[in-house]
């Protein structure tokens, strides 16, 4: 997977796009390359972005103030008019971000919940058979994130080590089958090194084998 870490990523945007977009006053969704989608979270393909939502007016109304191009996308977003293109850093608006992305991202990892759910429900039952023999969210997460193709979007500080992190995978069906036989290898180890007795099962521990093909 590709990582963008929002604290030193800036994204860049055609400057004629960008301002079009802003002057039409319509709902948008900016990528993580700089490409400009109209429309909402219902009609947006899925993928991360940057920033979803309707920006703010450059020329205001009678009942609103003008809003300078530096907040056009809200107050802890950073716009910058480089001439040609626009930079838009969104290094301060991580909770902003994580809402432009709900829709769309498999899973959610921070510093102080690690990773709770995947939203895929397929892949979200691996960890509910996985689990008996402790291969958990972050172990099939980190061996998704070295195996497939997708984009993690996060906030990372190393000094004190803070991490705030959304990501996406491609392709749902190829992560589902590689992670199940990632599970699956693990236990086969496991238990060809004894590990795992298989004279000595708990209930739960042989419907998780037989869930993996193992019994």
């Amino acid at each position: 997977m590709k990582i963008y870490n929002l604290l030193n990523y800036q994204v860049e945007v055609d400057k004629s796009a960008f301002l079009n977009a802003i002057n039409a006053q319509k709902p948008i969704a900016i990528t993580l390359q700089g490409e400009i989608i109209e429309g909402t979270h219902e009609t947006l393909p899925p993928q991360l972005y940057v920033f979803v939502g309707q920006p703010k007016s450059l020329v205001g109304s009678a009942l609103m103030k003008p809003t300078p191009l530096a907040k056009i996308l809200g107050d802890n977003y950073e716009v910058k008019d480089n001439g040609q293109t626009i930079s838009i850093y969104a290094g301060r608006a991580w909770q902003e971000v994580l809402q432009a992305n709900t829709p769309f991202y498999l899973y959610q990892d921070t510093t102080s919940d690690g990773i709770t759910e995947f939203t895929d429900q397929k892949l979200d039952d691996l960890i509910w058979y996985s689990c008996e023999f402790n291969i958990n969210y972050r172990d099939v997460a980190q061996f998704l994130e070295q195996h497939v193709d997708g984009t993690v979007v996060c906030i990372e500080i190393d000094e004190p080590y803070q991490f705030n992190g959304c990501a996406y995978v491609d392709n749902l069906e190829e992560a589902y089958t590689k992670a199940f036989e990632f599970i699956k290898e693990t236990l086969q180890k496991r238990i060809a090194s004894g590990e795992i007795d298989l004279d000595d099962l708990e209930d739960d521990e042989e419907d998780a084998l037989k869930f993996f093909g193992l019994l």
